[in-house]
């Protein structure tokens, strides 16, 4: 009988031995868990931030390709002016020659 009671001491004690090893294991993968919970979290954060700054590169383009139109519309305005005044310069210096021409040969 003695021999029954250590063997089921034992066996007990084997049990308890097991029973804490699979607490600790639950209590390890909770601690997995939490530590995946919290990177899944920075992680959305992070691919918040993502979207946010793509959206913000979007409009930037937009508005830089905007910028451009008005840069190349004034340019060509500027172009067409400056084609403009060298037409009138030229005609004025025509009509001077002209001028000088007949005074000349008067």
């Amino acid at each position: 009988e003695a021999m029954v009671e250590q063997a089921n001491t034992a066996m007990i004690r084997e049990r308890e031995r097991e029973i804490e090893a699979v607490a600790q294991s639950v209590e390890d993968l909770a601690m997995v868990m939490k530590d995946l919970s919290t990177l899944v979290i920075d992680q959305g954060s992070v691919l918040d931030r993502i979207d946010y700054n793509i959206e913000q590169v979007g409009s930037h383009v937009e508005e830089g390709l905007e910028q451009l139109r008005k840069a190349e519309r004034s340019q060509k305005k500027s172009r067409m002016t400056m084609c403009i005044l060298m037409l009138v310069g030229a005609i004025l210096f025509m009509l001077v020659l002209l001028i000088l021409k007949n005074l000349v040969f008067l």
